[in-house]
């Protein structure tokens, strides 16, 4: 059997012997260069190992690959794979990565004479005894101690069970862990990420391990943490051997090239963080950073940074005193007043994230009379750049219908809001395209609440008619602000977990009276956790209510946040991943991608599958979750089959876990995506009254016959979910059949030209055809309703033609 092959093959990698260590003592250090050269070679599909398999979404996924029929077949069984397999496995010693094909780009080879660094800590391993073929929940798990060992407590139908496991492999990728010798040995094979173990306890079994007399054993520690990419770890490694042992000269040139490692990561993490919004830190940062072993590119670059910093901050003042003169200079006594107040607006809230806005005022206004440059300013700060006139009368009235729309976005009262509507109708800016750029780049309608905690806030959200509303918690990232939309995700606590630990899943703990430092915090992540289960459930519904918590609770969110709802991510562990996978199927038009993290298919998500067409898709599982794999793989393999954009992890010795080892390579997965632009052709079933709107297409009144409500679950045989069709065709024609009693097809520049004709055929029967007109009022309550301002439908079309314009 080729070896490759067998290597993907976890029971044979089980009965292989123990590798030998990967260097020997003596053995003079790799030079960085090697370890950083990649090849860019295409291989062909074969047997053999690869380094690197890119997908065309830009991710790389290291490690031994085979193509296979689907994520349950036996990688024994598949003899000759070739391009038609439509799936591809990724063994990379920690997990298992499965993707479709036909989204793998290229391959590019190991780099010829790089070993990665694998550290053997012998143990006493349980050859016999107990062998684990499941894990349940885990209920506790000590820290490691010097020896590299730990109790791995579990969940059992006996009760629990205490695993003593030792640390037998130590790789910049992975950790492996077995069981040990003792009175009661439990055999088992687990692999960790080695980045999960806290610094102090890695530092600790590797110094009890390794020689300190010995510079050779010292510097493998070195190696791991390079390749790794932990570079301050392995600088500092490296200046304590340099330090202990002054004649090993021969590695100076080593030292100074981590130090330039070191720097340059240093200074991605800084490109990050502003990346994130977190402009401040980040030019504390450039101000301190160390020249000590920078190379002069990496300088001259930190150079150029604080200089755009400071250049950006001497722009701001610039803008504001000019536009505080200009003001002043006006000679309507009213206009002056109103344009004072702009300018004091705009002194409290310009920011490195606003100053953009005002890009077209500043190449033009030198060349204009005041009135018109003041006007060009309002209009660029309340529309975006892009909505820079220069009418003064205008853009006062812009101001006006700003605040009117954060009026009407507030009011719960319908005679109030026809109030406001009637008196923003006599304002010379109220038009659908100055009210969608003012939507767009307003702060939300609703103020946040008294935070409880560093960052963090309590809402409450209305769902449905009967049912008491939904507390919801909300985990702001450093330096937020609410004009500066970010991304979001929504995370769906398990049976055993609650809003407050999908919080600290994501964004981390509090670090003392600070805001946290998880992942989430410094990729300027808002994270979303609803209380959307009643207490004690132990199984998720598919009901109303739950889908009710959940959407209730993004769009209270959206209404008291800058949230970026192209960016906007719904993810769910065990019980919450259930929930997650199935609400996001139902309303897919919502979400940039689902992350759901050992979940479980059922009922409704396994005749939904289509529906995750146009749905980017992230699952993780252990290997070991007692035939969750099984249960889910008709899923997982129709979405890989036909290229979705799906990705299955598993991780090998795991079972029902939270899997914060995977939090790295999720958000790489997320920065590479947004919410797709509405199709043109929708394709979708629904089984339940309340899946009934899709991007652009809404259907109410659903055949009966189609429908099956949780409670009266399963169908019978004949059953058939109903399919809901919409195609956008050439000439702008609008094709729809759903067999509902009313259909309404909402429309936005998105999606057709309002200068242009359109035709309209709703089951069979041509009901519009013209150029679209856009309702204020529509978009008004839809900004209201649906609370995603950014895009707001402008009209809708129903079986009786255009919707009654106004309220």
């Amino acid at each position: 059997m080729p070896p490759a092959l067998c290597q993907l093959c976890q029971p044979c990698r089980r009965r292989q012997p123990r590798r030998a260590a990967a260097l020997a003592a003596g053995r003079r250090p790799l030079a960085l260069t090697g370890l950083l050269v990649l090849a860019s070679a295409a291989l062909p599909w074969t047997l053999a190992a690869a380094d690197r398999l890119e997908l065309d979404d830009g991710r790389s996924l290291s490690g031994d690959f085979l193509p296979l029929p689907g994520v349950g077949a036996d990688p024994l069984a598949v003899r000759n794979p070739d391009r038609s397999t439509p799936v591809v496995m990724v063994d990379d010693g920690l997990t298992r990565s499965f993707v479709p094909r036909r989204r793998v780009r290229t391959i590019v080879p190991s780099p010829p004479g790089v070993a990665e660094e694998r550290i053997e800590v012998p143990q006493m391993v349980a050859t016999a005894g107990r062998q684990i073929t499941a894990i349940g929940g885990v209920l506790e798990t000590t820290p490691f101690d010097e020896w590299g060992r730990r109790i791995f407590s579990v969940a059992t139908a006996s009760g629990r069970l205490d695993i003593v496991q030792g640390v037998t492999e130590i790789t910049p990728r992975y950790t492996r862990l077995e069981g040990v010798q003792t009175e009661r040995p439990v055999q088992m094979d687990m692999r960790i990420a080695t980045s999960s173990i806290p610094r102090d306890q890695l530092s600790a079994v590797l110094d009890h391990l390794l020689d300190e007399d010995n510079p050779d054993a010292r510097l493998r520690v070195v190696r791991l943490y390079l390749q790794a990419g932990r570079f301050a770890d392995a600088r500092g490694e490296l200046d304590a051997i340099l330090e202990r042992f002054p004649d090993l000269e021969h590695l100076d040139e080593e030292q100074a090239g981590l130090a330039r490692l070191a720097a340059r990561h240093l200074l991605d993490e800084i490109t990050r963080r502003a990346t994130a919004g977190q402009h401040r830190l980040a030019m504390r940062l450039l101000e301190e950073f160390p020249s000590e072993g920078a190379d002069g590119v990496t300088l001259e670059e930190v150079r150029e940074r604080r200089d755009r910093y400071a250049e950006q901050i001497q722009r701001g003042r610039d803008i504001v005193a000019d536009l505080g003169r200009r003001a002043k200079s006006l000679a309507d006594g009213e206009q002056r007043a109103a344009a004072g107040r702009f300018v004091e607006e705009l002194t409290g809230r310009l920011s490195f994230a606003t100053l953009g806005r005002l890009a077209t005022y500043e190449r033009l206004a030198g060349r204009l009379p005041d009135d018109r440059a003041v006007a060009m300013a309002i209009n660029g700060w309340l529309a975006g750049a892009s909505a820079a006139d220069d009418n003064l009368k205008t853009a006062l009235s812009a101001m006006r219908v700003r605040d009117g729309i954060g009026e009407f976005l507030r009011s719960d009262s319908m005679p109030r809001r026809r109030e406001i509507f009637e008196q923003l109708s006599r304002e010379e800016a109220f038009d659908a395209t100055t009210v969608a750029g003012i939507a767009r780049q307003m702060a939300p309608p609703l103020a946040a609440p008294q935070p409880i905690g560093p960052g963090l806030y309590r809402i409450e959200a209305e769902t449905m008619p009967g049912e008491g509303a939904v507390r919801c918690l909300v985990q702001l990232p450093p330096e937020y602000d609410p004009l500066d939309p970010r991304p979001a995700i929504v995370s769906l606590h398990a049976s055993w977990s609650t809003p407050r630990n999908q919080i600290e899943w994501w964004a981390g703990l509090p670090d003392g009276d600070g805001p946290p430092g998880g992942q989430a915090m410094r990729h300027g992540c808002i994270v979303i956790a609803p209380a959307w289960a009643e207490p004690h459930q132990r199984a998720y519904g598919f009901t109303a209510r739950e889908h009710a918590a959940v959407l209730a609770s993004l769009r209270a969110a959206c209404r008291h946040f800058a949230i970026d709802t192209d960016r906007v991510f719904l993810s769910g562990h065990s019980l919450g991943g259930d929930a997650a996978w199935d609400i996001a199927l139902a309303h897919p038009d919502l979400w940039a991608g689902l992350v759901a993290v050992v979940p479980t298919a059922a009922k409704y998500v396994n005749h939904y599958w289509t529906n995750a067409e146009n749905l980017p898709l992230y699952f993780v599982g252990g290997e070991l979750d007692a035939g969750r794999l099984q249960a889910n793989a008709m899923d997982l393999d129709r979405y890989l089959r036909r290229g979705f954009d799906a990705t299955y992890v598993e991780y090998l010795g795991r079972g029902h876990e939270h899997f914060s080892d995977e939090i790295l390579r999720i958000f790489a997965w997320m920065e590479l995506r947004r919410r797709p632009a509405p199709p043109d052709t929708i394709d979708v079933v629904s089984m339940r009254p309340w899946d009934r709107f899709f991007w652009w297409l809404e259907a109410d009144g659903l055949p009966r016959r189609t429908m099956l409500e949780p409670a009266h679950w399963p169908p019978d045989g004949s059953f058939r979910p109903l399919a809901i069709r919409g195609q956008r065709t050439a000439g702008d024609a609008f094709v729809i059949r759903t067999g509902s009693e009313r259909t309404t097809v909402w429309l936005t520049p998105d999606l057709v030209d309002f200068r242009e004709e359109i035709t309209v055929s709703i089951d069979g029967r041509r009901v519009f055809r013209g150029v679209p007109r856009p309702d204020l009022w529509t978009m008004l309550e839809d900004l209201r309703l649906r609370a995603d301002r950014q895009h707001p439908f402008w009209c809708g079309i129903d079986n009786d033609g255009p919707l009654k314009p106004g309220p």
